[in-house]
């Protein structure tokens, strides 16, 4: 109980604020980071994607992601205000980190517009518009502000005066038993249907009821439950022995109602990396905002390892991360 009210607390905190033309987001262990948005001159143009992340503690690196867009790779000129910073190719994207990404935030945060050039002709623009009130909040955020480490509010304080980075929680967490899943009776589907406020004639052979072994007793059962134009909602069960029940969570999804089922919106499962259930929800077609969580089945309950979110709808695809845990898979 005490660990699901810290993590309420952790989440309950402000999760994003939004300087101007960037978003940023620092989680529970101080990890920050921020994504450029599309200034309002800018909208209807593709948006370059330009994502800056920075870890806590006194060495904590610094790392800006860009990409300038879909079909647009090889070399590249990054320009501050017309005159040219940095020089590189792009690949699947272009990262810098380190020193050289430092160098780079500084002068960003001194500019007004980032302008990335491909052969001579311009890839995408990019508002700088209040990068340095953001970057000073990410100092202020890791405890850096006043000293040699922070970007904008700088100081001559010693870097071991910045706060040691903290742990991530860890979280008990069950690897997928082998073996099928159990398959609930029509009568059982029909009651899941009813605690769900879910539609059975939705079941079809494109949207099925979906079935995953969650350890030697328990299977997970998502029985659709409404969609829309780029959203599609299930409602999540635990079946054993025959019997269904909600299932449970620390940290529920964005969406639950009273005593009935947790509906995740576009849920996954892998077993990939152990079993992990997701759900994301997108703010509009694009993607570029919404809120996404991760959890683990740790044999009683689906524990949260993973939350991101954006508010803002301003072309950015790099959704912000607001929490972390570590899985102790067993």
């Amino acid at each position: 109980m005490l660990n699901a009210l810290f993590l309420l607390a952790a989440l309950a905190a402000p999760q994003e604020k939004v300087f101007d033309d960037w978003a940023v987001a620092c989680d529970n262990v101080k990890r920050c980071e921020a994504t450029a948005l599309q200034a309002p001159e800018q909208f209807g143009d593709e948006p370059a994607q330009v994502l800056i992340s920075r870890e806590p503690g006194p060495a904590g690196a610094l790392a800006i992601s860009i990409d300038p867009g879909e079909g647009k790779r090889g070399a590249i000129t990054l320009l501050i205000d017309g005159k040219p910073v940095v020089e590189g190719v792009v690949t699947d994207n272009y990262r810098i980190s380190g020193a050289p990404a430092e160098q780079l935030a500084r002068r960003m945060a001194a500019g007004h517009w980032l302008e990335l050039r491909q052969g001579g002709k311009v890839a995408a623009r990019v508002s700088l518009a209040g990068i340095s009130a953001m970057l000073r909040h990410v100092d202020a955020t890791q405890g850096r502000a006043g000293t040699v480490t922070a970007i904008v509010a700088t100081g001559t304080a010693a870097a071991v005066t910045v706060p040691v980075a903290a742990s991530l929680p860890v979280v008990p967490a069950l690897r997928t038993a082998r073996g099928a899943p159990e398959s609930p009776s029509k009568a059982v589907l029909g009651e899941l249907a009813r605690l769900g406020d879910c539609d059975l004639s939705l079941v079809s052979g494109d949207l099925p009821v979906e079935r995953y072994r969650l350890d030697a007793k328990a299977t997970l059962v998502l029985l659709p439950c409404g969609s829309g134009a780029y959203n599609f909602n299930t409602a999540a069960f635990v079946l054993r022995g025959g019997a269904g029940v909600p299932a449970e969570f620390d940290v529920p999804p964005d969406w639950i109602e009273g005593d009935g089922p947790a509906i995740l919106t576009n849920s996954g499962f892998s077993t990939v990396d152990g079993a992990m259930l997701t759900s994301s929800a997108k703010g509009r077609g694009l993607g570029d905002c919404g809120t996404s969580q991760s959890w683990v089945w740790d044999g009683s309950r689906f524990r949260l390892i993973e939350a991101r979110t954006l508010g803002e709808c301003r072309g950015s695809v790099s959704w912000l991360t607001v929490f972390r845990a570590m899985p102790a898979w067993r």
